[in-house]
C-alpha cells in the first residue's frame, strides 16, 4: 500500500517528517518498508506561467517561440508541443529546476533562438501519462497568477510511505485508515471523514426505472449497492486527481474510472462503474457462474469460470467477476453517458479462492479477500457520488 504523505497530512498532520511518521507507524501499528520519492526531486524553479504569445519558429516547422509571463517578467521559451497557444495557464520549469530522473534544466538555444525555461507536459513531471502536449491548467488568462509556485497548485513532489500490511489490517488499505492510526499514536487532530457529505439526487426519473439489482447468493454477497448517473461527460481527470493516483501507484484512465480508484485508495472500498446503456434492461444479477461460463475481463483476457465463482451478470451474460475484475461487455468508454456505480461487499474466503483459481489478483481482490465491513460500501458510494457529480 502506497500512501502519499501530502494526502495523509490532509486528514491528520502531526507536524512530523515522513521518516518520523514512518518510524512511529512501524513501532506502533503497521510496518513501513520504505519512504520513497514521487515526482520532481525539488519544487524549486517550478512555477505557474501564462503564455502571452506563441509564434511559429523562424527556422523549424514544429517549434513555436513563446513569450511567457512567469511572474518575474516575460521570458522566451521555445516549445515543441502542438497544443501550445496564447492565453494558456501552464506549468513552467525555470533554468536550474530539477525534473524527475535527475535532469537539471538549463538555458538552451534551439535552432538559433534562446529558450529560457520549459513549458511542461504532465508526463515530464510524472503526474500523469499524457506526453502528447503541454498540460493546460486554464485558458483565456484564467487560473492561478503567473509566478505562483507550482507546489501551491499541484502535488508535483511528494514522499510516499510504502506499507507492508498484515492480513488483519484491512482498515489500513486506505489513506483514511492510516490517518486514523497516526491520530491514535500522536493525538494530532483527525479531519472529518471524507464520506461525511453525500450528493443529492437530482434526476427527474425514479431510479427503479433506470436500474435494478437482484442478489441470488446473499451468503456470498452480504451487501450490494448501486446508484445511477445520467448526463455523464467522460474525459480526462483534472491534474490534481491524476497526480494523486500516480503518487499512489495507479495509472490515470478517465474521470469516472479514476474516481473509483481514488475512492478505493482513500476509503479502502473498491467500486466498479458499469456503462448503464450496455446493461440490458438496466438489471444486474448477482449469481454463481455457470460451470464453464466465459467472460472477457477488462484486461482483454477471456476467462473460464466455475460454479464457485460469483459474477455480476446482466440478463444475457456475466458482466463482471465479482470482487475481482469488471468485464469488457459493460466497460465505461469515451461514449458513455450513463453510469451505474456499484459498491458491494463480498465473502472474503470466496474471493480469495476464486482469485487463486483464476490466477488473477487485483487491487480489489486484495481488499475483498480480507473481508471488508459492509458499512464501507455506502461510505464509498457517498464519496464517489460527490466526485462524479463534481467531475463528470
Amino acid at each position: 500500500m502506497k500512501v502519499p504523505f501530502s494526502w495523509l497530512r490532509e486528514y491528520c498532520d502531526p507536524g512530523l517528517t515522513a521518516e518520523e511518521v514512518a518510524e512511529l507507524l512501524s513501532m506502533r501499528a503497521v510496518e513501513v518498508e520504505r519512504v520513497s520519492r514521487f515526482g520532481a526531486p525539488s519544487t524549486d524553479g517550478l512555477v505557474i506561467g501564462r503564455v502571452l504569445e506563441a509564434e511559429k519558429h523562424p527556422n523549424a516547422d514544429r517549434l513555436k517561440v513563446c513569450q511567457v509571463d512567469t511572474g518575474d517578467g516575460e521570458r522566451t521559451i521555445v516549445c515543441g508541443a502542438p497544443n501550445v497557444a496564447a492565453g494558456q495557464t501552464v506549468m513552467v520549469a525555470l533554468p536550474g529546476a530539477q525534473l524527475p530522473g535527475g535532469i537539471k534544466l538549463r538555458k538552451a538555444k534551439l535552432r538559433g533562438v534562446e529558450s529560457n525555461g520549459m513549458i511542461l507536459s504532465e508526463a515530464e513531471l510524472e503526474i500523469g501519462d499524457d506526453a502528447d502536449g503541454i498540460a493546460v491548467l486554464a485558458t483565456d488568462g484564467a487560473g492561478p497568477e503567473p509566478g505562483t509556485p507550482l507546489a501551491d497548485v499541484l502535488t508535483v513532489s511528494d514522499e510516499v510511505l510504502e506499507l507492508d500490511l498484515n492480513p488483519n489490517r484491512s482498515d489500513c488499505l486506505g489513506v483514511w485508515g492510516v490517518a486514523r492510526e497516526v491520530h491514535a499514536i500522536t493525538g494530532a487532530p483527525l479531519a472529518a471523514p471524507p464520506w461525511e457529505a453525500d450528493a443529492e439526487p437530482a434526476g427527474e426519473v425514479p431510479v427503479d426505472e433506470l436500474a435494478s439489482v437482484r442478489v441470488e447468493v446473499p451468503e456470498l454477497c452480504p451487501r450490494f449497492t448501486a446508484r445511477a448517473f445520467t448526463e455523464v461527460r467522460m474525459g480526462p481527470s483534472p491534474l490534481w486527481l491524476k497526480a494523486r493516483l500516480m503518487a499512489a501507484g495507479q495509472r490515470p484512465i478517465s474521470n469516472v474510472v479514476d474516481i473509483t480508484n481514488y475512492v478505493m485508495l482513500l476509503v479502502g472500498q473498491p467500486l466498479h462503474a458499469f456503462d448503464l446503456d450496455r446493461v440490458p434492461g438496466g438489471e444486474l444479477i448477482v449469481r454463481r457462474a455457470r460451470d464453464g461460463e466465459r467472460v472477457t475481463t477488462l484486461d482483454g483476457a477471456e476467462r473460464e469460470l466455475d460454479t464457485d465463482t460469483v459474477v455480476v451478470a446482466d440478463r444475457e451474460r456475466a458482466s463482471a467477476i465479482a470482487g475481482i475484475m469488471g468485464g469488457e461487455v459493460s466497460e465505461v468508454s469515451e461514449g458513455t453517458t450513463r453510469v451505474l456505480l456499484e459498491a458491494a461487499t463480498w465473502n472474503g474466503v470466496n474471493i480469495l479462492r476464486s482469485s487463486n483459481r483464476l490466477g488473477l489478483r487485483t487491487e480489489a481482490s486484495a481488499r475483498f479477500e480480507k473481508q471488508l465491513h459492509p458499512e464501507l460500501a455506502m461510505r464509498g458510494q457517498r464519496l464517489a457520488s460527490r466526485l462524479l457529480v463534481e467531475l463528470a
